[in-house]
């Protein structure tokens, strides 16, 4: 198998791996018990803290380790909205855009039921938020908008946050980070979501970073552990492998983007050539992209018989966000996008990872070409 979903998932990293083993043995005590075992293992979490802080360049207090990124952002969206609630009475407009992840969503109309306003901002046809309507947004909303989209690559227009006069900002960088450079404007944000498994750490650990100007109310009744923002029992060995994988991305990052960068160039080249009915998802010439992303629309094609034609032979590509994957609906951003439900059907993305250069593209070009080569003559029988 030839692993093309690269954006659900990266493979474990064995320098993160072997933090967590060492870590894992060597202090395996709860963090917040006074022995000294328990001091060992809170010294194993402070270091990782410490260490995810200065990567990215924020002061430790800020970094909250969670379990998942989905757990991050429900952390910080409920946790803003119910505080502000809270502390004034008020119940500020929510903003989001239809590019977002069913985490992101998924808080947004959690808040909307309790009596929250919710506005969605539309996308141009790459799922790209339109930035007419991200600058209307009004004064004193809460804003949560993702770094990049896990399915068609688009990067958001966060330079523009900036410009606006917004009390608080969410962003899911999931996708973002170690795929593209640091950004001032993400780093910026009032909240900040990253997940380890993206980055090659194990899966089963995340990080919400809170800047020292938002305040949250904890969703989460427990031992007060982490400031009580994220309460329960840390894993020392989770947050070791985490810091590690996030600085050994960063690193790769520069050969990460150029190495797979030249896979998408040489796939799309020759899926154009090859087939004259491919339709590009993906941001166009010019446009900022996750370098390892390609979205492909093949009309007249159901996603549901070529994923698993592709799948039997040896390409394992996805539809879509691995985590709303077992529904038989169409992806939504792509419908938001513009394309029909039949086009969205016929949608596959894939992503590519770390060493898989030009030489992977030229071979998953080929092996692409004859399985929708022969879709295309059973769909036209």
């Amino acid at each position: 198998m030839i692993p093309l979903d690269y954006n659900a998932g990266a493979p474990l990293r064995e320098d993160a791996l072997q933090a967590f083993l060492v870590a894992n043995r060597e202090v395996p005590a709860n963090p917040s018990s006074q022995h000294r075992l328990g001091r060992q293992a809170q010294g194993v979490l402070e270091d990782a803290r410490d260490r995810v802080a200065a990567a990215l360049g924020c002061a430790p207090r800020e970094i909250f380790f969670c379990a998942t990124a989905t757990e991050a952002c429900n952390l910080a969206l409920l946790g803003a909205a119910r505080a502000k609630r809270a502390m004034t009475g008020e119940t500020p407009l929510l903003v989001g855009s239809l590019a977002e992840h069913p985490a992101v969503l998924g808080a947004l109309r959690m808040l909307q039921q309790e009596g929250f306003s919710l506005q969605l901002l539309p996308l141009d046809g790459h799922a790209r938020v339109e930035e007419a309507a991200l600058a209307e947004i009004p004064a004193g909303a809460f804003l949560a908008m993702q770094w990049a989209n896990n399915e068609t690559g688009a990067v958001q227009p966060w330079e523009l946050v900036a410009e606006l006069d917004c009390a608080f900002s969410h962003c899911d960088a999931v996708q973002g980070v170690a795929k593209l450079p640091l950004d001032p404007a993400i780093l910026a944000a009032s909240t900040l979501a990253i997940s380890g498994h993206k980055l090659g750490a194990p899966k089963g650990v995340a990080v919400l970073r809170v800047a020292d100007s938002a305040t949250l109310e904890p969703v989460l009744g427990g031992g007060g552990q982490q400031r009580g923002i994220r309460p329960g029992t840390e894993a020392p060995a989770l947050a070791a492998a985490f810091a590690v994988a996030l600085e050994g991305a960063l690193a790769d990052q520069a050969k990460f983007a150029e190495t797979t960068a030249a896979a998408v160039a040489t796939l799309e080249d020759h899926l154009f050539r090859a087939i004259p009915e491919v339709r590009f998802i993906h941001p166009g010439t010019g446009q900022t992209r996750l370098p390892n992303t390609t979205s492909l629309c093949f009309p007249g094609l159901d996603g549901r018989v070529l994923l698993p034609a592709l799948d039997a032979d040896g390409l394992a590509v996805s539809a879509g966000s691995a985590c709303s994957s077992g529904s038989t609906m169409p992806s939504s951003v792509l419908v938001a996008c513009g394309l029909s439900e039949a086009e969205a059907r016929a949608t596959v993305r894939i992503s590519f990872g770390p060493g898989q250069g030009g030489a992977v593209g030229e071979q998953v070009a080929r092996q692409v070409v004859t399985v929708v080569g022969r879709a295309y003559g059973i769909a036209n029988q």
